[in-house]
């Protein structure tokens, strides 16, 4: 007999039910226990979708196979009011059977109640005709079961009507050996419609509370729904996904058989998910069943995450004892965390309910959320992330709101939400003069990861903008974007403009104006180029504000630049930082146009403390861009104190910054870090690295005309040159020349560029042009007063002039760097010194000097191999080096006698023992991993070097000293 049609589908019969073996044996034993005359009541109870239904229905199958007779229900919350709702379910499919002879009117009330129809003293229930109508019930009851065995089933306990739950406490203590199995599902955390009828029904029953699935049952659903055996990692990733979850479980498992995806490691990885919609409104319907309240409480709190049950409450409408009373059900559900927390227990569970809720209910929600939170003057952040999750026109509370918590975000680093708050407080209606005031805000924090969107904001808000001070900040960042995107002509424009603004309304301005032009636009013009920094009144630029710092960054910027009093550079840097490197975190060009001045004083530990304070507070703030030019500055000071390997590091760190804040790959903060590790990794050796590092830019031949590119140039120009391409490192250290000047940045302290062509000249065999650019530099040098950049310059005349002239420029280095922090310059000085003495027979002082330059070789990472240039010296054993051979008269230039084996380069060297070795050109090329033609070209420096004309002559010239390969 078949107690209920709409039950015949029966979707998940015992055999595909897994993870029930102990609750599926307990039912089998309470069927058996009620053949034999003795009935039970059993009561499951967990959470909403772990499976109670299911069960109940594989227990309704078992019981029809057993040849019970099963009648089933399912309380609801819209029938709890109805006097016997849950009896009527049971039975009524049977009350044509019930009623004696079909007479329904001389039924008793027990037949009344299970046909729905009540007569007058039913119908106002007093208590002692709801007592004769749970008696006739019961009798009705005894009856079936004296017929044949009787499986009741009631899910949903919870919302039993009480009169119904009356009759089943009268059902329970008063059935003696009657084959009789009462099965009951109850969703645990639910308030039942009268807590003490189901206490005591309780007391009488047996609990089991369902748990969630194992990795065992997993594994075993896994098999049983896909027809395979899942992979250990697919088994763990489910668990993971679903928390045990038998509805969410069964759901990916259907979606995986519908789209043929097997259960292995690739699934794992790429797990299928329910469709996060379906899945919610899935939940949200279960909840809806037991109230309607439990569900504005899940959305809430899956749309909204309200920190606190008041925020909670105000927003559903409730007072909070509901909400908290609602809550308490929720967790008990298993739908929340437990603890009060107002979280969901799984992840799944929050993002399916949150993408069930309308979007234009999730924004009502929202703006509800957030006008509360600013009645009870919650932080401002709180309050705009809520307005900016909807487009409701919420006031001016909101765009103030907005714009305080901008300000706070891109305070503390975090621009690009900044940014968010303020493009949603423009959709709000607003006067001409906030719009203005919200625009400019949002330029300057663009210009932290989008300049050339923050140009349009920038230049919208400059326009018709009457408060002078500000015009000059705005000015200030929108030349800085400009400068760094190569726009020189538009900067031109907006400085001059600006200049004759505000030039009557702040006089002290038109100079300060007048210097940033000149830092930022290049101009052949030397009128442009001529600002005489002792105009600014020192007062001014030392008095610590805003104003004041920025005033003394440009003119330590343009001092640096020029190479022109020294002393003046380093006092304006310090008063650039005098308020602490935090306060420059927001003028990215200012801040490494104040550091590079420093590196260019040589107070390079002033500018490693400087660099660490910055790339701690960055990264504390999440300042992607000023982190990357802390690690990009503190490079190059690593670079110029020899410390090669830490250099790498830093710039390796920066392009990581660069990475992390989606730049661009021609962004100046991109190319700039590119420079500091190119120029790091050749000076270790690591050539193709450096090679592979500028190749990421995407450029090899032409580079744009902005000062980032200008600087790589230099890189690249001593990359070619350590590649043996001289012509192009040539034009490359010419070009970068070119530009500077016409920056105004003639001093050898910002690029040595003419140091570098110069070497590629005498590579070239174009000894006095080299002479020519290398006592120019020396010049320039002098002028500036910093011991390193003389030292670099006198190094370089030394090399350039040779034989025994050199000895005097090189001495003159030598007691220049010991007071300067440049390690290795000084060990090739020293080398360079070494070399000298030792062609004069002093051999004694060329070992000391070669010593102290290995030691100081050490320290930097870099090993100063002499057995490629001064073999004998190494050894201690003297040589006679071979006799210089010159192409040129003495009287142009002296002869250089390091025109042999000790003026090949490393690579030179190298090419040279292999040729010794017998190998080919093409077996050289492939074992140096370069072209044949790089090889000849090595090949004819060495043979003009060495003086020799083929290589059967290479042997002789190279004899005592031992080939490295």
């Amino acid at each position: 007999m078949d107690a209920n049609a709409s039950q015949r589908r029966n979707l998940h019969s015992r055999d595909t039910l897994v993870g029930r073996g102990a609750e599926l044996k307990r039912i089998t034993e309470a069927f058996e226990s009620a053949e034999a005359a003795r009935p039970s009541a059993i009561l499951f109870e967990g959470a909403t979708g772990i499976g109670k239904t299911t069960l109940l229905e594989a227990a309704c199958t078992m019981a029809r196979e057993r040849g019970f007779v099963v009648c089933r229900a399912t309380a609801s919350p819209m029938e709890r009011e109805m006097p016997f709702a849950v009896v009527q379910q049971l039975f009524e499919h049977l009350h044509q059977e019930l009623a004696p002879d079909g007479d329904h009117e001389a039924a008793p009330h027990g037949h009344n109640v299970i046909a729905g129809r009540f007569g007058d003293e039913v119908d106002n229930f007093e208590e002692i005709h709801v007592h004769q109508a749970i008696r006739g019930v019961y009798r009705i009851t005894a009856g079936l079961a004296q017929r044949a065995p009787l499986c009741l089933v009631i899910d949903d306990l919870q919302w039993t009507d009480v009169p119904s739950l009356r009759w089943l406490n009268y059902l329970v203590h008063r059935v003696v050996k009657l084959p009789i199995t009462i099965l009951l599902g109850r969703t645990s955390g639910v308030r039942p419609t009268d807590p003490i009828l189901v206490a005591e029904l309780e007391i009488y029953s047996e609990r089991v509370k369902l748990g969630v699935l194992t990795t065992r049952d997993v594994a075993t659903l896994t098999e049983q729904v896909l027809g395979r055996v899942p992979q250990e990692r697919f088994t763990e990733a489910l668990l993971q996904a679903t928390n045990g979850c038998p509805m969410v479980s069964t759901q990916i498992l259907t979606l995986m058989r519908e789209q043929s995806v097997a259960p292995d490691d690739q699934a794992a990885d790429n797990l299928i998910t329910p469709d996060p919609g379906e899945l919610g409104r899935s939940v949200l319907a279960r909840l809806n069943r037991q109230s309607r309240e439990l569900v504005e409480i899940a959305k809430v709190i899956a749309v909204v995450a309200p920190p606190d049950l008041e925020l909670l409450a105000a927003v559903t409408d409730m007072n909070s004892g509901a909400a908290a009373e609602q809550v308490r059900q929720l967790e008990g559900m298993g739908v929340l965390a437990p603890e009060g927390k107002l979280t969901f227990a799984h992840s799944v569970l929050k993002d399916a309910i949150e993408s069930a809720v309308g979007y234009g209910e999730q924004e009502e929600l929202h703006a509800e959320a957030a006008q509360f939170l600013y009645q009870t003057r919650a932080p401002s952040p709180l309050i705009a992330r809520h307005v900016l999750r909807t487009s409701s026109r919420l006031g001016s509370w909101a765009v103030d709101t907005l714009r305080t918590a901008a300000d706070t975000l891109i305070t503390e680093g975090d621009p690009r939400s900044g940014a968010k708050l303020l493009d949603r407080a423009l959709q709000e209606d607003l006067s001409a003069v906030q719009r203005r005031d919200l625009v400019l805000r949002l330029g300057c924090a663009e210009a932290y990861f989008d300049p050339r969107t923050a140009m349009v904001h920038l230049e919208e808000g400059l326009s018709e903008l009457d408060d002078p001070e500000r015009v000059l900040a705005v000015v200030c960042k929108l030349s800085q974007i400009l400068y760094l995107d190569g726009a020189y002509e538009k900067a031109d424009e907006i400085l001059r403009r600006t200049t004759a603004q505000i030039g009557p309304k702040i006089p002290a301005a038109i100079d300060m104006l007048h210097l940033l032009r000149k830092l930022t636009v290049p101009s052949r013009d030397p009128r442009a180029q001529d600002v005489d920094l002792h105009q600014f009144d020192e007062q001014e630029w030392r008095r610590g504000d805003p104003r004041g710092r920025r005033l003394a960054a440009l003119i330590a910027e343009d001092a640096g630049n020029r190479g022109v009093d020294l002393p003046l550079c380093r006092k304006a840097a310090l008063a650039a930082m005098s308020a602490g490197a935090a306060t420059i975190l927001q003028h990215p060009q200012r801040l490494v146009g104040v550091l590079n001045s420093l590196i260019r004083t040589d107070d390079l530990e002033l500018v490693m403390r400087y660099c660490n304070e910055i790339v701690l507070e960055a990264h504390r703030e999440g300042l992607s861009l000023i982190e990357l030019l802390g690690h990009t500055v503190r490079s190059r000071a690593h670079y110029h104190c020899g410390s090669f390997t830490a250099a790498v590091a830093d710039a390796r760190l920066a392009l990581s910054a660069a990475r992390k804040a989606r730049l661009p790959p021609d962004h100046f903060g991109n190319v700039y870090a590119v420079e500091a590790l190119v120029r790091a990794q050749l000076v270790l050796g690591a050539t193709d690295a450096a090679e592979q590092a500028l190749l990421l830019l995407g450029r090899s031949e032409a580079l744009p005309q902005t000062w980032q590119h200008t600087v790589l140039l230099h890189a690249r120009g001593e990359l070619r040159m350590e590649r043996g391409d001289a012509e192009g490192a040539l034009a490359d250290h010419l070009e970068c020349g070119e530009r500077l000047e016409s920056w105004g940045m003639g001093s050898p302290a910002v690029r040595p560029w003419r140091s570098h062509a110069a070497l590629a000249r005498l590579r070239l065999g174009q000894r006095q042009p080299a002479l020519d650019l290398a006592l120019q530099e020396l010049e320039l040098a002098r002028g500036w007063g910093a011991p390193t950049v003389i030292g670099r310059a006198l190094l370089t005349v030394g090399i350039v002039t040779g034989g025994a002239a050199a000895a005097q420029w090189l001495t003159e280095a030598d007691a220049l760097l010991r007071k300067s922090p440049a390690r290795m310059l000084h060990a090739q000085v020293l080398l360079e010194l070494a070399i000298t003495r030792w062609e004069k027979g002093q051999h004694d002082a060329a070992g000391r000097h070669l010593t102290e330059a290995r030691m100081l070789g050490d320290q930097c990472g870099v090993v100063v191999e002499p057995g490629e240039r001064l073999a004998g010296m190494a050894t201690g054993i003297p040589q006679e080096a071979p006799v210089p051979q010159s192409s040129e008269p003495t009287k142009v230039v002296p002869s250089d006698p390091r025109t042999n084996v000790l003026s090949l380069t490393p690579h030179e060297y190298r090419v040279a023992g292999l040729v010794l070795e017998g190998n080919s050109n093409d077996e050289i090329a492939h074992k140096l991993n370069v072209s044949r033609r790089t090889i000849e070209f090595h090949l004819t420096n060495i043979y003009r070097k060495l003086g020799v004309r083929r290589r059967t002559q290479l042997s002789a010239a190279l004899a005592g000293y031992v080939p490295r390969t």
